[in-house]
Formats: C-alpha cells, sequence, structure tokens
C-alpha cells in the first residue's frame, strides 16, 4: 500500500468520512455497525464517496461543471490523482478501501456514469435506460459494499441480489426527489406514455391523472423488487447482508410515498430517523 494512503492522515480521513456519513446518509452509518469490525472503515468510505459524487449535482452551476467534478474523481480512483487524493479525505479513505478489499475499479467507476447519466440522461430515457442507470448508481454501490462485508476480493451475491435491490432502491430515490428534482426527470419516458402522460408534464410538475397513474406504477415496481431483492438475501451468505440494510428503510419510503401519492410534487415530512433506525433493527433481525 502507498505510503500516502497509510497513517495518521488515513486515520484523520476515516473520521471525517465517519462524520460526514454520520450526519448525512445516517442509514448507511447505521449499516456499517452490524458489519464485522474490520469492514467498518470501508462501508464508510464508500458511504462517503457515494453521497459526494452524488451532490456533484447541487455543488455546481450547471452540469458540465458538475461532470468535470466526476471526471476529477475518475481520475482520483484510476489512480492517477494520488497527490490530490491526499488533501481529500474522501478520496484518501475510498483509495485505502479500494486497495485493501481489491475492489474493481469497473464498479467504482460504474457508479460515476450513473452519477453523468443523473446529470445529463440519456435520449430517450426509456425504462431500459433508467435499469442501466439503477445498475450503475445503485447496483455497483451494493455489489462493491457486499465485497467490502464480505471480505478483500470475495464476491459472495451469487444470487445477485444487488439487481433488484439496485433497481428498487433506484426507483424510491427518483420518486422520492421529485419535489426538489431540477433538470430533467428522471422517470422513464415509455413509463409515462402507457397512461397517457408527457415528460413535460412530469418537467413543469403537472399532476395530471395520467402522470399519477404512472407514478404508481413505478412505486408498485420498486416494491416488487424490494421484495424479490429480499427474498434472494434469504439464500445468501450472511456475511453480505450489511450492504443490502439500506433496504430496510426503501419501504418506509415508499409508504410515505404512497400517503402523500396525490401531491407528488409537493415536499413531504420525511420518516423520523427514530423510525428508520428502528426499520433497520427489525430488518436485520429478519436474516
Amino acid at each position: 500500500m502507498s505510503a500516502g494512503f497509510e497513517g495518521g492522515a488515513l486515520l484523520e480521513a476515516q473520521r471525517h468520512c465517519l462524520a460526514l456519513v454520520r450526519e448525512q446518509a445516517g442509514d448507511h452509518w447505521l449499516a456499517s455497525l452490524y458489519a464485522r469490525p474490520q469492514a467498518r472503515e470501508g462501508l464508510i468510505a464508500l458511504a462517503a464517496f457515494a453521497r459526494e459524487i452524488a451532490m456533484a449535482r447541487f455543488r455546481a452551476r450547471d452540469p458540465p461543471l458538475a461532470a468535470m467534478r466526476l471526471e476529477w474523481w475518475r481520475g482520483v480512483v484510476r489512480g492517477e490523482r494520488d497527490a490530490e487524493a491526499a488533501g481529500s479525505p474522501v478520496a484518501l479513505a475510498l483509495r485505502a478501501a479500494m486497495l485493501r478489499f481489491a475492489l474493481p475499479l469497473e464498479l467504482v467507476e460504474a457508479m460515476l456514469d450513473g452519477r453523468l447519466d443523473d446529470l445529463m440522461p440519456p435520449d430517450p430515457f426509456d425504462f431500459v435506460a433508467f435499469e442501466a442507470f439503477a445498475a450503475a448508481c445503485e447496483g455497483a454501490r451494493l455489489r462493491l459494499a457486499a465485497r467490502i462485508a464480505a471480505g478483500a476480493g470475495r464476491d459472495l451475491d451469487a444470487q445477485d441480489a444487488h439487481r433488484p435491490a439496485g433497481l428498487a432502491l433506484a426507483l424510491t430515490r427518483m420518486l422520492g426527489d421529485l419535489p426538489t428534482r431540477a433538470g430533467p426527470s428522471l422517470v422513464p419516458a415509455d413509463a409515462a406514455a402507457r397512461h397517457g402522460a408527457s415528460m413535460g408534464d412530469f418537467d413543469s410538475r403537472r399532476a395530471t391523472p395520467g402522470v399519477m397513474a404512472a407514478l404508481a406504477e413505478l412505486r408498485a415496481l420498486a416494491r416488487r423488487n424490494l421484495g424479490e431483492a429480499e427474498q434472494r438475501l434469504k439464500s445468501s451468505p450472511p456475511d453480505i447482508l450489511p450492504a443490502f440494510i439500506p433496504l430496510a428503510t426503501a419501504k418506509l419510503e415508499l409508504d410515505r410515498l404512497e400517503r402523500h401519492a396525490a401531491r407528488p410534487f409537493a415536499p413531504a415530512p420525511a420518516v423520523s430517523p427514530l423510525r428508520r433506525q428502528w426499520a433497520i433493527w427489525r430488518w436485520a433481525r429478519r436474516f
């Protein structure tokens, strides 16, 4: 391991990531507590990285500038910016985790590709494109987290639980982001068209009957994939389960969206931290 990825600087970077994830991605912090102690720092570093690249679209004035930030991260994960990475706590912790847990570069880069699609969705953005987006943003992250939880170089997700899990999480997040999202909608165009809705309806935040029907279809699809993922996890090695604990709160989010289905573009009260913690504890006890 490079000297830049060990010692006091790394410990300080890991503390920074822990504070960041605990404050801004609490579900992932709680999930790390269910993992083996030797895996926790890797899971936290991955969660901090996922948070950083998800926030790129909010920290730049326009999509091209945000894309430049994501390309900076691509250089970091390829090991082309180690000197610069040493000055970024999240980059330093991530690179150390990649080395320690032998994380495949293509999966880390897939997370960046997914965020680029989030900035500038391909045209047409249909359900096939959404599945690819989900596999990159959420599916790749789950595969990496499962490898960290299992131990260096081990891929124990033989049931491919990451596929339905990633789709369920991506759908839930997309639906929850409708009130605040700026830029093109990530609602699949073919799902909208099946119900007589247009992408203009979504971009203009018009809750037409077609929009409501399309969103109901997508919520139902998220629930089905959530159930499929949990079914696959029942026959998966217990070592990887901490990687999938964020599924525990997906049902809470879908329930919240159902309760406010009549106003899909209006901000709704968030699920309380206590309820999220309780849901995670109950979910973990099921497996």
